[in-house]
C-alpha cells in the first residue's frame, strides 16, 4: 500500500481558498440544479444516494458514470432531464479543478473531488429546500 500524503501538504492554503471561492461563485447553478432535480420528480433516496457517492468516491469519474448509468437505466425519464445539466457541471468542475491544480496530479483530483463535494451539499440543500416549498 502507498503511503499517503497528508492532505495538508497536498492542498495549501491558498488552493483551499481558491476551491471554496470558486464554490461561492458556482452556488447560483447549483441553486438551478436542486431546483431542477426537484422539478423533474427525483426522489429523496436518489438524491441522498448522490450524495453518498459524491462523498464517498475516490475518483471523480466514479461521480460521472454514476449520473451516465442513471440517466441509462431511467425508465421514466426523471435522471434524462437532468442528467445533462449534472454532467455539463461537473465538466465545469473538472476544468476548474486543472487549472486550479496546475498540472499536479495528486492536487488536481483531491481539487476535483473537494469541489464535488461541495458542490453536492449545495445542490442536495436547495433539492431538499425545494421540496418543503412546494
Amino acid at each position: 500500500m502507498k503511503n499517503q500524503m497528508p492532505l495538508a501538504s497536498v492542498l495549501e492554503s491558498e488552493i483551499l481558498r481558491e476551491i471554496d471561492l470558486y464554490l461561492e461563485d458556482f452556488y447560483p447553478d447549483a441553486v438551478k440544479t436542486g431546483n431542477e432535480m426537484f422539478s423533474a420528480g427525483l426522489g429523496n433516496a436518489q438524491i441522498r444516494g448522490l450524495q453518498t457517492l459524491v462523498t464517498s468516491a475516490s475518483r471523480f469519474s466514479e461521480i460521472v458514470n454514476y449520473i451516465k448509468n442513471q440517466v441509462g437505466k431511467d425508465k421514466k425519464g426523471k435522471w434524462l432531464r437532468v442528467g445533462s445539466l449534472l454532467l455539463e457541471q461537473l465538466e465545469q468542475i473538472e476544468k476548474k479543478s486543472n487549472e486550479i491544480g496546475g498540472g499536479e496530479a495528486v492536487a488536481t483530483l483531491e481539487i476535483k473531488r473537494r469541489l464535488a463535494r461541495g458542490w453536492a451539499k449545495q445542490v442536495v440543500a436547495h433539492y431538499l429546500y425545494s421540496a418543503v416549498q412546494k
